[in-house]
C-alpha cells in the first residue's frame, strides 16, 4: 500500500443507523490492537436516530495520531448502503477502493416523497469521479444466508479484510467476532464474515 503515511491505512465506514457501522469500526479495531497495531477510531453521526446517517473513521498504524480521515486521503470506503457511499465519496484518495453494498436502503426524505433516489448507473458514475476500484456485492443478502440480517456488519467485515487492504489476519478477525458475541450469535456472525471475505476475494 503506497500512501504519504505508508503505514498507516485510513478507513471510512458509512450506512445508516441502526445498520451496526458503529460496532464493524470497534470490532475492526479490537482486531487491529490483536495485531500488536496502532488505531484510532472516530465516529461522526448525522441524525442520531435510527435510520440516520452514520460515518465512521478507522486508522490502523504507526502515523495513526488521531481518528479524522481528512477527504481525498481514505484508502478504503466502506458502504453499507449506496446512497450513503457516494455521501461520502469525497473522502477517498486517488487508486483507493470502494467497498460497497448494493442493498439499497431508502433514506427518510426517499420513503416521505421529499426526494428522489439516484438510478444506480448514476451512483456508479459519480463514484468513478474519484475510483474506478469499486467492489460491490449485495451484502444483505449474503447476512441473511448466513442466519440473519443483521449480521450485514459482519459481513462488510469480512468483506474488508478480504480486500487484503488491511494487515489483519482472516484468523484475527474470526477469532475477534467469536470474542464480541454471546455464544448463541457466534455460528451466525463467523459464517457471515467468512462469506464476506470470500465475497471480496473473488471481487478483487
Amino acid at each position: 500500500m503506497s500512501s504519504n503515511n505508508s503505514n498507516t491505512i485510513n478507513i471510512a465506514i458509512t450506512g445508516v443507523g441502526g445498520q451496526g457501522v458503529l460496532t464493524l469500526a470497534e470490532i475492526l479495531a479490537k482486531a487491529a490492537l490483536h495485531c500488536s497495531l496502532n488505531v484510532r477510531v472516530g465516529e461522526i453521526h448525522g441524525m442520531a436516530q435510527r435510520g440516520g446517517h452514520v460515518v465512521c473513521t478507522v486508522r490502523i498504524g504507526e502515523n495513526a495520531k488521531g481518528p479524522i480521515v481528512d477527504p481525498g486521503s481514505a484508502h478504503l470506503l466502506v458502504g453499507f448502503e449506496p446512497i450513503e457511499t457516494l455521501r461520502e465519496i469525497q473522502l477517498i484518495r486517488q487508486g483507493g477502493c470502494v467497498l460497497m453494498s448494493s442493498h439499497v436502503q431508502y433514506p427518510v426524505a426517499v420513503s416521505m416523497g421529499q426526494a428522489d433516489y439516484l438510478d444506480h448507473d448514476e451512483i456508479i458514475k459519480s463514484m468513478n469521479k474519484y475510483t474506478d476500484k469499486i467492489i460491490e456485492f449485495d451484502a444483505l443478502e449474503l447476512a441473511a444466508k448466513a442466519g440473519s440480517t443483521r449480521a450485514l456488519n459482519m459481513v462488510m467485515l469480512g468483506a474488508i479484510i478480504g480486500t487484503g487492504l488491511t494487515p489483519i489476519t482472516e484468523k484475527v478477525a474470526i477469532d475477534v467476532v467469536r470474542e464480541a458475541f454471546p455464544k448463541k450469535f457466534e455460528k451466525i456472525n463467523t459464517t457471515a464474515t467468512k462469506l464476506g471475505l470470500e465475497q471480496a476475494k473473488s471481487c478483487s
